[in-house]
């Protein structure tokens, strides 16, 4: 069977993924909330926008470099947050980081991470960036700023979309919830399961079984398992963040910070007003709920309130590099790999990770010679294909 070097697209390493995972972990985290259809939505709706290509320039020089927040990124997108990501594979966090830092892009790292805030920063301490859930008690919130801080992070992504917990049918109906819990009636399912995927299952046994959330540990007195510290985080997040906990973080964060999961320019314009650094265009890659639009379709108008303003960072469904200049053209200063990232660190650990940002660069660098544009600064509306009248 073919490693991941073979990996020609995104696709083949979901592919693959798919291969190794099994189905209680894949199939929620590929389809996200509902049957799918929002996750597929992301996906499709980036595939309609064509670009409309220019003949007769100067391709002597072409660079994808991108300024963003006073240093340049050899890329135009980096890695977004992957909450549990060690559930997929061992050390999962720590992967991401030093791929992404390797890659000289930016990796944020999730709320919910199973490496500690402290361990990351300190294998990719230029790169790393901070995802904060709020928690329900602001003195926690404030403590994970105040630890992101300390540990050198100077871009913190607030994400601001999540206020109840998500409903993911395959999980509901499953039985197996993540990190630790199985209902009894699940169990020959999983059984099932395990036996199908046994590199997937002889790795997680042989470390131990489910990974423990670091950054949560702190919080949950004496050597406490991975179950207790789920539960603690779980009641602690998701919560109802409201302007009033922006505004104060605004005022405790004395880096950059993002506001995460916009999808109405109103919010956009008001997160300007307090003082945020850029904007995240996103719909949580669809874990939310199916009836949200995609968030391209989301993007020109949220584009129009910022006009400039501020950097917008854009993700949700991204597969290939011409999907990232689609989010340029149509305001996007920056993206944000999800799963594009996970299919590739699921399917081969770090040397998946970096066939991922790999394939997405060189397809990057090759639809931006082939639409006639030698600089990313140059994107914008007049690439794009204009809408049917």
């Amino acid at each position: 069977m073919p490693g991941v070097a073979a990996a020609i697209t995104i696709e083949d390493l979901r592919r693959m993924a798919r291969r190794r995972l099994p189905d209680f972990l894949y199939a929620p985290m590929d389809l996200g909330a509902g049957d799918g259809a929002g996750s597929a939505r992301n996906v499709a709706r980036l595939r309609e926008r064509l670009l409309v290509p220019r003949c007769l320039v100067d391709l002597s020089s072409v660079t994808q470099a991108t300024a963003l927040f006073g240093r340049e990124y050899s890329c135009p997108f980096g890695v977004s947050a992957i909450g549990y990501a060690g559930n997929f594979r061992h050390n999962a966090d720590l992967i991401l980081a030093r791929a992404a830092a390797a890659a000289n892009i930016p990796f944020i790292l999730s709320g919910l991470s199973n490496a500690s805030i402290e361990s990351v920063a300190q294998v990719a301490p230029s790169h790393v960036w901070y995802q904060l859930y709020g928690a329900r008690d602001p003195r926690r919130t404030d403590h994970l700023v105040g630890r992101a801080d300390s540990s050198g992070i100077t871009v913190l992504v607030m994400t601001v979309d999540f206020p109840v917990p998500p409903r993911v049918e395959r999980i509901m109906r499953s039985g197996v919830r993540p990190p630790a819990k199985v209902e009894a009636r699940a169990l020959p399912y999983v059984l099932w399961e395990l036996m199908k995927h046994p590199a997937w299952t002889l790795q997680f046994l042989r470390h131990g079984g489910s990974p423990r959330l670091e950054s949560w540990s702190t919080y949950v007195p004496g050597a406490a398992s991975a179950a207790e510290i789920a539960q603690d985080a779980a009641k602690q997040i998701p919560s109802n963040q409201t302007w009033k906990d922006l505004e104060r973080i605004r005022k405790l964060w004395p880096g950059k910070l993002v506001v995460k999961g916009i999808l109405h320019p109103d919010d956009a314009s008001r997160a300007i007003d307090l003082g945020v650094d850029a904007v995240t265009v996103s719909n949580h890659g669809s874990v939310k709920l199916n009836c949200m639009p995609a968030s391209i379709d989301a993007l020109p108008s949220i584009a129009r309130a910022v006009g400039g303003r501020i950097p917008i960072f854009f993700d949700g469904g991204l597969r290939s590099g011409a999907d990232i200049l689609v989010a340029r053209c149509l305001g996007a200063a920056f993206c944000m790999l999800g799963r594009a990232a996970l299919y590739g660190l699921i399917a081969g650990g770090r040397p998946g990770v970096d066939r991922a940002i790999e394939i997405m660069r060189e397809d990057v660098a090759q639809t931006m010679a082939m639409i006639g544009c030698p600089s990313t600064a140059e994107l914008g509306a007049h690439f794009l294909q204009a809408p049917a009248s």
